[in-house]
């Protein structure tokens, strides 16, 4: 049944489906990601985003949605990654907004609409030099859709379906918009990822479960974007005005203790220095995003503006780096979620592992750990061959992401191969593959726990098959009945079975 208003266990099902939206399709846009900078990591920023709001939820527990997404406004500020990331921080500080201006109240057709124009404006304020066919234009028609439709008095099912279609066609037209994307023949990656957020609340609103993609069916977006095809029906001169180049490296940091007029001179001084500059948040924390070729001068201008702190600074080459290791860690994943977990330990995730050629060419010289998060990837791994120095730990994700965390990046390659199998082994686990339904999960999770002694942590990965709701009803279950334990949420994404259960 839709849902006529949002509340706090909406506001849950929403960024938990999102998680898996962007976890199932962070790959699909990393390889659109040509504009500002071809880097191919919007995706990821996206999802590490979005997965550190949700984690933050899940750590605070908030009781009331005006504490949920004040939260998720602060989460995503100070964890976002990319350009991406920090303009989704600002959907987060819109919906905090509008949230905290209804007194707490549930939000209906007008507050959503509310809600995404502010989220636009707030956007297109944050970025220094805007750019036509980005996220910016994504975002900006699906508040104009919005607000439109709100005047027309339509409910929340028409508010939301109004900026999904708005969106999706501001979306469709960024790669005739834009001339980096025109040249390249594909849409916008953070304004695709954007519509994946919008579509995960739409189905949400609509009572739906399940990820943004079913039975391998691709959305026009990315359809058009893969097509071989498609720049026939581009302009003649299309990206003649495309830049061929640009700053090397990525600088962001967070910035506190500053003042109105500082943040004025940094944005001035960042602006001169490089591109793809936004400033985002405030007036007591801003999360500041730059490319530029002189670092130095960056920082310095973070630091002379007020309390700037968590540096985060990357080479755009450094993406392209070939140089094969003296030995490797590997993870071997199905699913996205799985992967970005996994990569979120520091642990190079490979998902096209099936391709044994490939993977033979990301081997160490002198040896390689696989961290294997299911069964037939730990069979293509004892495939290779002991000879190759290959070591194979795990067979399912919980024991991959267990094993993952104990891992010292300054240890020699046999002192992680030993860190890894202790810790794959103490993890009581079980896959399951069909729907017994809720009450036979649930009946599983129990008897996992309670015959594995001294249990601590107990670890859920989740599959597309399991609709949010039905997620968040076993994690609750499982939270009042064993308050003693920590629990862990993984949405594991297309590939991974219904559920995993990792106890340890």
């Amino acid at each position: 049944m839709p849902l006529a208003h949002l509340d706090l266990a909406a506001l849950r099902r929403w960024v938990i489906t999102a998680r898996a939206d962007l976890a199932a399709y962070a790959q699909a846009l990393n390889g659109l990601n040509v504009f500002p900078v071809p880097d191919g990591d919007t995706g990821s920023n996206l999802l590490m985003t979005m997965s550190d709001a949700v984690d933050e939820l899940d750590r605070r527990a908030p009781e009331t949605i005006v504490t949920a997404t004040a939260a998720m406004a602060e989460a995503t500020l100070t964890t976002a990654r990319g350009n991406s990331g920090v303009i989704l921080s600002q959907l987060s500080r819109g919906l905090s907004e509008a949230v905290d201006a209804s007194r707490g109240q549930q939000l209906g057709g007008h507050q959503l609409a509310l809600v995404l124009s502010r989220a636009a404006q707030l956007a297109q304020d944050g970025v220094s030099a805007p750019v036509p066919g980005t996220i910016l234009t994504v975002a900006a028609a699906a508040g104009s859709a919005a607000t439109d439709a709100d005047s027309t008095a339509s409910d929340l099912v028409g508010v939301i379906d109004a900026a999904v279609k708005g969106a999706g066609d501001a979306l469709l037209r960024t790669r005739f918009d834009n001339p980096v994307l025109c040249r390249a023949g594909v849409v916008d990656a953070g304004g695709a990822g954007y519509l994946l957020l919008l579509e995960a609340l739409q189905r949400v609103i609509h009572g739906e479960g399940g990820l943004a993609t079913t039975g391998g069916e691709q959305p026009d977006w990315l359809r058009i974007s893969k097509d071989s095809t498609g720049a026939a029906d581009l302009p003649a001169d299309c990206g003649d005005h495309a830049p061929l180049d640009g700053p090397a490296y990525e600088v962001m940091f967070l910035l506190e203790e500053t003042t109105e007029d500082a943040v004025g001179v940094l944005k001035t001084t960042l602006h001169d220095l490089g591109d793809s500059l936004v400033v985002a948040g405030g007036p007591r924390r801003y999360s500041v995003h730059v490319h530029v070729d002189d670092v130095a001068a960056a920082v310095n201008a973070g630091v002379g503006s007020g309390h700037a702190h968590r540096f985060r600074i990357t080479r755009f080459a450094d993406h392209r780096s070939t140089e094969t290791p003296d030995f490797a860690v590997l993870a071997l994943a199905h699913g996205q979620g799985v992967a970005h977990q996994l990569h979120r330990a520091g642990i190079t995730t490979v998902t096209d592992w099936q391709d044994e050629a490939a993977l033979r060419a990301r081997l160490g010289r002198s040896g390689t750990l696989l961290l294997c998060a299911a069964p037939d990837a730990y069979d293509a791994a004892r495939a290779l061959g002991s000879d190759q120095g290959v070591v194979a730990v795990g067979s399912d994700a919980a024991q991959a992401i267990a094993a993952a965390a104990v891992l010292d990046p300054d240890a020699s390659f046999d002192q992680l191969c030993a860190a890894a199998r202790e810790a794959a082994a103490d993890v009581a686990s079980r896959r399951v593959v069909g729907d017994p339904g809720d009450d036979a999960l649930m009946g599983q999770i129990r008897e996992l726990i309670e015959t594995t002694a001294g249990a601590e942590l107990v670890t859920l990965v989740t599959g597309d098959g399991l609709a949010a709701a039905r997620i968040d009803g076993l994690l609750g279950v499982v939270r009042r009945e064993r308050p003693e334990l920590e629990v862990t949420h993984v949405a594991g994404g297309l590939g991974e079975p219904l559920l995993t259960i990792g106890v340890e």
